[in-house]
C-alpha cells in the first residue's frame, strides 16, 4: 500500500491537470492511511485474535481502552503473585499507555485525512510547491503514517511479550 501511495504521489506531484492532481493525491492519503491501519490490524491481531477484526473507527478506542485494561489485569495478577515487582508493573503499564496512545493518534488523523479524501470532494488539495495538503494534512507527513504506525507496533508488541502476553 505504501508504495502505492508514492507512486501516486509522485504522479499528483507531476501532473499539470488540478483536476487529475486533486484526485490522485487523494488516492495517495488513502493509501497512505490504509497502509498504516493494516500495520496496525496485524498487530492487534498478534495481540488477540479478535482484535484483528475490529472496524476502522473503532481501533483509536481499542488502542486507548481494551490494550490498557487487558495489561492492566495481567499485571496486577503478576504483581499479586509475586512474579513482577509493583515498580516494573507500573513502567509497563505507562509504556502501554503511552504507545498506544501515541498509535491511536496518528490513526484517527490519518482516518480524518481519508475521510476527507474519500468523502469530501468539495475540499480540494492545495498544491504549495511539492507539498499537497487537504485541509491541514499533508502528503508529506502521511507518507510518514505506516513507518510510524510500524514502529509503534513494534514498541506495542515488545512490551505485551515483557507482560507475558505474547
Amino acid at each position: 500500500m505504501q508504495y502505492v501511495g508514492e507512486e501516486l504521489e509522485r504522479l499528483a506531484l507531476s501532473h499539470g491537470d488540478a483536476v487529475n492532481s486533486d484526485l490522485l493525491g487523494r488516492s495517495a492519503f488513502n493509501r497512505y492511511y490504509y497502509s498504516a491501519f493494516l500495520i496496525t490490524r496485524a498487530m492487534l491481531g498478534q495481540m488477540e485474535a479478535s482484535w484483528k477484526y475490529t472496524m476502522h473507527a473503532g481501533i483509536p478506542d481499542l488502542l486507548r481502552t481494551s490494550i490498557r485494561k487487558k495489561a492492566k489485569q495481567v499485571l496486577a495478577k503478576q504483581v499479586a503473585k509475586g512474579l513482577m515487582e509493583k515498580g516494573k508493573s507500573s513502567r509497563l503499564l505507562t509504556d502501554v499507555n503511552t504507545v498506544s496512545n501515541e498509535l491511536a493518534e496518528l490513526l484517527e488523523s490519518a482516518y480524518d485525512a481519508r475521510v476527507i479524501a474519500d468523502y469530501q470532494p468539495e475540499v480540494q488539495t492545495v498544491r504549495e510547491g511539492n507539498i499537497i495538503k487537504l485541509k491541514t494534512h499533508k502528503l508529506t507527513t502521511a507518507k510518514e503514517w505506516p513507518e510510524r504506525a510500524g514502529i509503534l507496533c513494534g514498541k506495542l508488541l515488545k512490551i505485551w511479550r515483557d507482560i507475558g502476553l505474547a
